[in-house]
C-alpha cells in the first residue's frame, strides 16, 4: 500500500471513525484489493454506507489509491485483520 494511503488511513480516517466509537482494520489480501473492515460502533450503524462513500473512499482516492477498495463492517473482525492505529 502506498505511503500516502497508509498515512490517510492512520492520520485521517481512523481518528474520524474512532471519534464515533468505531475501529478500522486492514484485511490483508493477495489480489491487490484494499479491504477495510469497520467494527465497534460501525457494526450495524445505518450511517456506515455514507461514511464509506462520502469520507473513506474520497480520502483514499485523494491519497492516491488506485486499486479496488472493499469495505465491510460487523462485530466479527476477519481473521488476520490489522487494526489501524
Amino acid at each position: 500500500m502506498p505511503e500516502p494511503v497508509t498515512r490517510a488511513l492512520r492520520e485521517a480516517i481512523a481518528p474520524l471513525v474512532e471519534a464515533d466509537g468505531g475501529v478500522v482494520f486492514v484485511v490483508p489480501r493477495a489480489d491487490g484489493v484494499l479491504q477495510l473492515h469497520l467494527a465497534g460502533a460501525c457494526a450495524g450503524c445505518p450511517g456506515t454506507r455514507t461514511t464509506i462513500s462520502e469520507v473513506i473512499e474520497p480520502a483514499l482516492r485523494a491519497a492516491g489509491l488506485k486499486s479496488n477498495l472493499e469495505v465491510t463492517s460487523g462485530w466479527t473482525v476477519p481473521q488476520g485483520a490489522l487494526r489501524v492505529d
